[in-house]
């Protein structure tokens, strides 16, 4: 506070969030005083004196602002907040000081009399009408032409706004739009209904001197998840530069003039068209979301000061003393409900973070769109170079950030969420046709890789932090998985086998077929809930789907667009097949000196059929990386002096695809394995990767990890790692289990809680033999429970799959999907993830009965990040000038 400077009399000051910066400023230079409804809160160490009125009544707040002003000789009037702009400008009239005049404070509030005027004055104004009813709208909107964008007539910050594609989605626009009100706001009548313009959105905040704008600097803005345009970000950098520069200066002072603003400080909002700028809208105040204080941390101009220099009756100074760049990220839930924690990064531990500012706080209900407005839960702030430098930092901020919201399973499942490169991916600026990808999706050739499912019309993205995280709790997993037997068993594999639910025959021929050492190869199979990433199984051993996802990223990354994005995101993906080879050139160093040797993919003969389309689509790649490649089951093998023969030539790997559930109790079934295990024992053959490794990747596996009864076992870092990663599991048996804090009877439990449990076998995979409970009634649960009570089956926590954006083939818009992650760790290394997509996230099995669609993974790829991990593999990198060549090649 500065009582003997020049007196600003602020009116109204809203969020301190939002505010605090512009009223600390305003406090170093003069003596402030405030108008607000009520007293001062955290204002107080910035103002000296205040008063309370209504400040968006001018006959209410006229006594207040008079009786501050009363007969001090060098006094001012500003306000920033957008509801009190026409009762200030009335009161400012009236005691004759500067403000922005009436009639244009008037305009600035009314989106409908701003286009008007912007109309009379040939400024091409967007397209638009003003509806009093729904069938109006209906005419309204037809005549303008889908798509339009739907709006309450005069207020702000994306309040009850919605973009409409069709025709379908009116009539709820119309009704948010009509019903959105905030309190002690007035609003004229009528919904308006406008044209949506395609491109960039900006804003260009000016100083307004004698009616003459100029443009201080232009804020990017990063607007978030369709229909509901929130905006999620803004970006202030350089800007002169840019060949629309010129135009857009010219299209706003034109602006202010047909709109009559006379004094002030303004934000006007743009569309960059392929038709040249187009005005938005016009508001004579201070822009929000901290827009000036980006500008300051940019530019160094500060435009609440030359806003109270204005008042002053001064020339402001705007001249620039920085040239950076910097930007505002917004984190939103992905559902409503109450929040619990917001854990946000201290600003010192990433560099080019200035702020890390929470907007929620515990016990704070919040809503997304159309249920509530603006439910923020805090804001990041960064300043850099360029926008890529803050774009970076934003990333790892985003990445360390953490928002718990407590919520019913209804509102979880499903709920939707995009990590920041998601997010840029499915920009709206970037254009539609960028949204999908070519080069998978519609191939009959990759059909076929896929078992016979269409791809994905776009890769999932995962950020450089996601990815370190994921890779360090999988590979932590997989260790704690690989020392069970140890530390539950003595070592003893036979005991593992028997307690995991292996038969008697597949115990035998696990045993005979081990190797010295666990194949460092696993898939886990995880869905993405709000919280965090939650894994369903863990499969080991050599029989991994999702080998070929190497072969989908560089059909992909063929496509120009997305290699250009990709190349400025840094995407990279691994390939799981050159990771599999170093594996198994490394356990079998004599292939070195065979020259190419013969490698037979090998499956059970009664799977083959199914699974010899993803076998066939690998072979070119096994090829490529150094390997005669063929694709058989084992009933084609002969057995000629202690060798693996197929057709005639020595076979030098068996590449086993083949499963311990697979192998039924009988002889047959000896008959078919003991002759190739003779081989490897003689050394005439590998088996890759020995059938030991199958005792670890089933679910028997999780539920001893998940056991109460085990937890003594494991330091707090390791049980810490398993809540985080692993639903609750449990062996299905007759016995007490810990459920909570609560000591149940298991089988009771699991009968009355068939809408939260799915019951696995745990040898299957696949899918085959899983009964997620919400999809059968509770008489087939109840049967199908005690069936496999004491059997090798377990009960698992129901996981609550977020879902994505895809774009729709179908018309307008985009569909939503659940992704379920098949994350591929060869050698403790994250080595690529196949990733499937179904329409239902409560579908339970992900298939291609029931609509998966498959496709495969980038990542960013952050040096700096992906240095603190375990060792993430940085994969092929996309390049932007990649050459368009055929998808098989």
């Amino acid at each position: 506070m500065n009582p003997e400077a020049p007196r600003l009399i602020l009116v109204g000051s809203r969020l301190q969030a939002y505010r605090e910066y512009a009223l600390a400023a305003l406090a170093e230079t003069y003596e402030v005083v405030l108008v607000s409804p009520e007293a001062p809160t955290w204002q107080a160490r910035y103002v000296e004196t205040h008063r309370i009125a209504d400040t968006t009544d001018g006959a209410k707040l006229f006594p207040a602002v008079s009786d501050l002003r009363g007969e001090v000789a060098d006094a001012a009037v500003v306000s920033w907040d957008e509801w009190s702009l026409v009762a200030v400008a009335e009161v400012a009239r009236r005691l004759g000081m500067r403000h922005l005049c009436v009639e244009a404070a008037r305009t600035c509030r009314d989106k409908y009399a701003a286009r008007q005027a912007m109309q009379a004055a040939g400024l091409r104004p967007v397209r638009h009408g003003l509806a009093h009813d729904l069938p109006e709208a209906v005419t309204v909107a037809d005549t303008i032409g889908y798509p339009v964008v739907v709006k309450p007539r005069s207020l702000g910050g994306s309040y009850g706004v919605t973009v409409v594609d069709g025709p379908h989605d009116l009539p709820a626009a119309y009704r948010l739009a009509a019903a959105t009100r905030l309190p002690g706001v007035r609003n004229p009548e009528g919904v308006l209904i406008e044209e949506y313009l395609p491109g960039a959105e900006i804003s260009v905040e000016s100083i307004v001197l004698d009616g003459v704008a100029e443009p201080v600097f232009v804020t990017h803005k990063r607007l978030g998840t369709p229909p509901y345009p929130e905006e999620a970000g803004h970006l202030v950098g350089p800007w002169r530069h840019e060949p629309w520069a010129d135009e857009v200066a010219t299209v706003v002072q034109d602006l202010h003039r047909a709109v009559g603003v006379d004094w002030g400080v303004t934000h006007t909002e743009l569309r960059l068209t392929p038709d040249g700028p187009r005005p938005i809208e016009i508001n004579g105040r201070l822009a929000g979301d901290l827009i000036p204080h980006l500008g300051a941390l940019a530019t160094g101009i500060d435009l609440a000061r030359a806003a109270a220099e204005i008042a002053f009756t001064r020339i402001p100074t705007i001249r620039p003393t920085r040239n950076r760049t910097a930007e505002i990220r917004f984190l939103y839930p992905a559902h409503g409900g109450t929040v619990q924690r917001v854990d946000l990064p201290d600003p010192a531990d990433v560099p080019g973070l200035v702020a890390a500012v929470p907007l929620a706080a515990p016990g704070d209900r919040i809503a997304p769109p159309p249920h509530a407005l603006t439910p923020r839960t805090a804001a990041l702030v960064a300043v850099g170079d360029d926008a890529r430098d803050c774009r970076r930092t934003l990333d790892r901020a985003e990445d360390a950030s953490r928002v718990v919201v407590a919520a019913p399973p209804q509102d979880r499942l499903g709920a939707p969420y995009e990590n920041a490169v998601t997010r840029r991916f499915l920009d709206h600026q970037r254009g539609t046709h960028r949204m999908t990808v070519s080069g998978v999706r519609g191939d009959d050739w990759f059909r076929y890789g896929a078992g016979g499912g269409e791809g994905l019309n776009r890769p999932v993205l995962l950020g450089a932090g996601e990815l370190t995280r994921l890779e360090a709790d999988l590979a932590g997993f997989f260790d704690l998985i690989a020392g069970l037997p140890r530390r539950l068993f003595d070592g003893d594999l036979r005991r593992f086998a028997v307690e995991v639910g292996m038969s008697p025959v597949q115990t035998d021929l696990v045993l005979r077929g081990a190797g010295p050492a666990l194949a460092p190869l696993a898939r886990a199979d995880l869905y993405r809930q709000t919280d965090g990433f939650r894994l369903m199984e863990l499969n080991t051993g050599s029989s991994l789907g999702g080998w070929q996802m190497g072969i989908f990223g560089r059909a992909l990354a063929r496509d120009p667009e997305f290699a250009r994005f990709a190349a400025d995101e840094g995407l990279t993906f691994p390939d799981p097949l050159a990771e599999i080879v170093s594996v198994l050139r490394a356990r079998a160093p004599h292939l070195d000196r065979i020259h190419r040797p013969l490698l037979a993919i090998t499956d059970w003969p009664e799977g083959f059929a199914k699974t010899k389309c993803w076998m066939d689509f690998v072979v070119p790649g096994f090829t490529d990386l150094g390997f005669d490649t063929v694709v058989c089951h084992l009933d084609q093998f002969d057995y000629v002096d202690g060798e693996v023969r197929l057709d005639d030539r020595r076979v030098d790997v068996v590449y086993r695809m083949f499963l311990p559930g697979e192998m039924p109790d009988e002889q047959r079934t000896y008959d078919r394995v003991e002759p190739l295990f003779d081989a490897v024992e003689r050394g005439t053959v590998e088996l890759f990767a020995p059938l030991d490794s199958e005792l670890y990747g089933n679910k028997g596996s999780l539920a001893l990890l998940s056991d109460e009864r085990t937890r003594h076992l494991f330091t707090a870092e390791e049980a810490a790692l398993v809540d985080r990663l692993l639903p609750w599991t449990r062996f299905l048996r007759e016995e007490q289990v810990s459920v909570v804090d609560d000591r149940v009877d298991l089988v009771p439990y699991a009968l009355a809680n068939r809408e939260q449990l799915v019951l696995k076998p745990t040898l299957l995979y696949g899918g085959v033999g899983v009964t997620p409970g919400w999809t059968v009634d509770q008489d087939e649960w109840e049967r199908r429970i005690r069936g496999a009570v004491d059997g090798p089956y377990v009960v698992q926590q129901r996981v609550l799959p977020t879902t994505e954006r895809f774009r729709s083939d179908t018309g307008p818009g985009f569909d939503r999907m659940a992704v379920a992650y098949g994350v591929m760790l060869i050698g403790s290394r994250y080595a690529g993830t196949l990733a499937r997509a179904v329409p239902d996230p409560s579908v339970g099995i992900v298939s291609m009965l029931n609509g998966a669609q498959i496709g495969c993974v980038f990542h960013v790829h952050d040096e700096e990040t992906a240095s603190t991990g375990p060792g993430t593999s940085g994969g092929e990198p996309v390049h932007a000038d990649a050459p368009v060549v055929d998808a098989r090649a």
